[in-house]
């Protein structure tokens, strides 16, 4: 593997934009040793934030994807983790807004162990992700998924294999789709999920990377950034999103075309598994 030790990958669209700026000025207040790439995975635009190295991926300007069409979710991640130099990557998306300061070395420690152990391949970082085994793993303080876990794959803030999350990925999926038909491919892949010990890594006890779960929820700012953004002086329209707690329920119309939307793909992921063998892990 590369000497890197890893690289952010700041997972976004350009529909995000609004988000871009609160992020980076949290991360920049409660992240300030963190001095590698960031790769900020935007469609068409740049973005720059100052003492910090972003890189904008610009994926469909590259790949020259027609304006008039959206590439999918999953498309727009490949192109991403094909753009990155670095094995080892944190994934995060654009509206982790950070709460507090985060444990630098330890992720330090954990994309160094990663790189070191070819069969560590990915490593959630949050007690939010996943349902963790009582019964520890090979390795201290990492734990695999709960027998009983279903969605041992989740878009949380996590180390990854490059490699690995590419391998997981389908580019006909959403995040919603990768998380659900993702994980049901994982129970039979030889890939290994850990999870850091719940016991120590918990939600407003102790966090690795203390963020907002998560500040947009169905395209609407969760009620609990406000007190956030205020603290640090940073202004926002709120009027634009709307917040969660504001938005009318679905329109039945608009879940049955939800549900038709989502039935080739779970065609796909159907003939996948029954042509492709189950591996032994």
């Amino acid at each position: 593997m590369k000497t890197d030790k890893y690289a952010i990958l700041l997972n976004t669209c350009d529909s995000f934009e609004d988000c871009w700026e609160p992020f980076f000025k949290l991360f920049s207040i409660y992240w300030p040793d963190y001095e590698g790439k960031i790769y900020l995975n935007t469609e068409y635009k740049d973005f720059v934030y100052e003492g910090l190295n972003i890189i904008p991926v610009k994926g469909c300007g590259k790949h020259q994807f027609p304006k008039t069409k959206r590439a999918t979710w999953s498309q727009c991640l490949i192109w991403a983790l094909d753009a990155i130099d670095s094995d080892v990557v944190l994934y995060m998306q654009e509206d982790y807004f950070l709460k507090d300061f985060v444990k630098n070395e330890t992720v330090d420690y954990y994309a160094q162990l990663i790189q070191a152990h070819n069969d560590i391949h990915c490593i959630h970082l949050t007690d939010q992700a996943m349902q963790a085994d009582t019964t520890p793993g090979k390795y201290e303080n990492l734990f695999l998924p709960s027998p009983h876990e279903k969605l041992p794959i989740t878009c949380q803030a996590a180390l990854w294999q490059k490699t690995v999350l590419r391998s997981c990925l389908r580019t006909y999926e959403n995040a919603w789709q990768f998380e659900m038909y993702g994980s049901r491919r994982e129970l039979s892949s030889p890939h290994n999920i850990y999870n850091v010990n719940p016991q120590i890594v918990r939600l407003g006890k102790f966090e690795i990377v203390p963020y907002i779960f998560t500040g947009i929820i169905k395209g609407r700012w969760y009620e609990e950034v406000v007190p956030l953004f205020e603290k640090h002086g940073i202004p926002i329209d709120y009027h634009k999103r709307g917040f969660v707690n504001d938005a009318p329920d679905d329109p039945i119309s608009k879940r049955i075309k939800r549900k038709f939307q989502t039935f080739p793909v779970w065609v796909r992921y159907l003939i996948e598994k029954h042509v492709c063998k189950p591996k032994n892990r």
